[in-house]
């Protein structure tokens, strides 16, 4: 059997690529700065035949009678309502004809500093046997907090579906739930008294001790000493200075274009199915052989006596010093598959030599 033997020379230190500062801004929010999300119960209407089977979902038809009810409209069969058993009641909403309504959930996150009559996006999707929601108008619908209060109302046309061309497939297409764009008005402020404060704290995206250290070292080298100190891998407490506490806004502004170099853990991220590899900087590869199917891959350090391909086999030897990302680079070019290079990079780390965290995808 043909062997293919990939020798990569590992220097004693690897040097890891600079990395570029961001902005806080982008690394970080400011604490209370945070949605909130909404949620409602309501009606789509206008469907075409594709809406709940009232067999399946008779909550929708009781919810259109409540409804029509509220809105000053009587429905005859409701007189008799009141004299109906439990499964008379159940087998008239079974039999009352709602192929053009369905019943939706409508959720919606609330911005941080929404202001009555802005409007926000609103998801709906389907919460009974509907095929499909399209060209449907979704009928007034409150959108509640946890808290149970009324922060925005829903209304708005369902967006029609992009027809799927035969040469290509579109997978981001449900029929029973999408985006109203716009289609929330905020009704009610959550209140914030962020503009009165004189200290705030900063939150990290992503926890990282020696970033939250950076941080708080480069907002003291702005605004002085003990302005900001680093509590935990995620927060950071800033006190604004005093020449600043007329004008809070125009400090957290400038704040947040400070630039900070981040420090991020060493880490591989690898696509099974298009064999794509993100090598983060800190990634280091030591000693190991790894064999697989009819490759064989040995990762050794530099200094070792050179190797000589044996009958049928074939040598691919890597300069010295290379890294993780030549390694990639020297299975790609032997044509190595998503799957093997995965498998490849899972007994790396499996073995300790892949010094950082594995994502597979």
């Amino acid at each position: 059997m043909k062997r293919t033997v990939v020798t990569i020379f590992m220097a004693a230190a690897l040097l890891p690529p600079a990395a570029g500062a961001s902005r806080i801004k982008d690394m970080a929010t400011v604490a209370g700065m945070r949605q909130n999300q909404l949620i409602g119960y309501g009606l789509m209407v206008g469907l075409k035949n594709t809406g709940d089977r009232s067999w399946n979902t008779p909550f929708t038809a009781q919810t259109l009678i409540a409804m029509l009810k509220r809105l000053g409209t009587t429905v005859d069969v409701t007189q008799l309502w009141s004299t109906q058993t439990e499964v008379s009641q159940t087998r008239f909403l079974q039999d009352v004809r709602i192929e053009n309504v369905a019943a939706v959930m409508v959720t919606a996150n609330l911005p941080a500093f929404s202001k009555p009559g802005q409007k926000i996006d609103a998801s709906v999707a389907s919460l009974g046997d509907a095929r499909s929601l399209e060209g449907g108008t979704l009928l007034i619908t409150p959108l509640k907090a946890a808290n149970g209060e009324t922060y925005a109302v829903a209304q708005g046309s369902f967006p029609m579906l992009r027809k799927t061309d035969k040469k290509r497939e579109i997978f981001d297409q449900t029929p029973t739930q999408g985006i109203i764009t716009g289609g929330a008005i905020v009704e009610k402020e959550v209140h914030n008294e962020f503009a009165s404060k004189t200290k705030f704290t900063l939150l990290l995206d992503k926890p990282d001790f020696t970033t939250a250290s950076r941080v708080a070292a480069e907002i003291n080298k702005k605004y002085g000493d003990g302005t900001a100190k680093g509590a935990d891998a995620v927060s950071i407490e800033v006190g604004v200075p005093p020449a600043s506490q007329a004008d809070g806004l125009a400090f957290i502004s400038e704040l947040e274009s400070l630039e900070v170099k981040t420090d991020a853990p060493a880490r591989v991220v690898l696509d099974e199915r298009s064999g794509a590899v993100i090598i983060g900087e800190h990634v280091e590869v030591g000693n190991v052989a790894i064999s697989i199917a009819d490759m064989t891959v040995r990762i050794r350090r530099e200094g070792g006596a050179p190797e000589t391909p044996a009958a049928k086999e074939k040598l691919n030897v890597i300069k010295p010093n290379a890294n993780i990302t030549e390694l990639v680079n020297a299975l790609n070019a032997l044509g190595v598959s998503p799957g093997d290079l995965a498998a490849i990079f899972k007994a790396l780390h499996s073995a300790g030599a892949l010094n950082g965290e594995l994502e597979i995808l």
